[in-house]
């Protein structure tokens, strides 16, 4: 039944999320919805960004693609449109710059929890980012998961939990090789004097996976 969904993930194919669109229009309670695959491309940005048009409210957005610049326009515009309701927005290994991401941030002053799966930023492309959530200062959590940052970005990290007032947790996954030796005390050598890192192997056998949160 169509009226009753609340929450819909669809998309295997550009060709798919493009036949489905109509269709997705026409669920008019869904507050929560999930597109794509990691073989989408921008061909499905026109689509996508009808699906959001029907959509008077959205909790929860995840995108999963090869979406990179040039086809996210439209798709930040419904983005925008939505802002007031959106709490959760969730970016699965698309190509968007940080120039793009920071943006879309500046316009989403209600977000609560922000994914990012890997968009290869790196320390760089991070550092703009952070400078945008900076300002969200209803953001609790945020997750940072194979983007291509090293430890050099902890600090940055630090500084953003301090400014946030609402911001408890980060996680971030980092590049093993990116450490400083073994047995150095890393808390230490990156000076974080007000959060407490958790470290843990990731998923992948390459990397860390770091959690930060306030020291007790």
């Amino acid at each position: 039944n169509k009226n009753s969904l609340t929450y819909l993930e669809v998309g295997t194919s550009d060709e798919d999320v493009a036949t489905l669109a109509p269709c997705i229009q026409e669920c008019t309670r869904l507050t929560g919805i999930g597109v794509g695959h990691r073989s989408l491309t921008n061909k499905s940005a026109p689509a996508i960004a009808s699906i959001l048009s029907g959509l008077h409210q959205s909790n929860e957005f995840s995108l999963t693609g090869q979406i990179d610049d040039h086809g996210f326009p439209a798709i930040a515009m419904e983005l925008t449109r939505i802002s007031a309701s959106l709490l959760f927005l969730n970016f699965y290994w698309t190509k968007l710059s940080s120039n793009v991401l920071s943006s879309l941030m500046s316009s989403l002053d209600h977000l609560r929890d922000f994914q990012l799966v890997g968009n290869k930023l790196g320390d760089k492309g991070l550092r703009e980012l952070l400078g945008a959530l900076r300002k969200l200062k209803s953001l609790q959590g945020l997750g940072l998961f194979d983007i291509g940052v090293t430890w050099r970005s902890l600090q940055d990290l630090e500084r953003l939990l301090q400014d946030v007032p609402n911001l408890q947790l980060c996680y971030v996954a980092m590049e093993k090789s990116s450490f400083p030796a073994v047995g150095e005390d890393i808390e230490k050598t990156l000076n974080l004097s007000s959060m407490k890192c958790v470290w843990k192997e990731s998923v992948k056998a390459n990397q860390y996976g770091c959690t930060l949160t306030y020291k007790m």
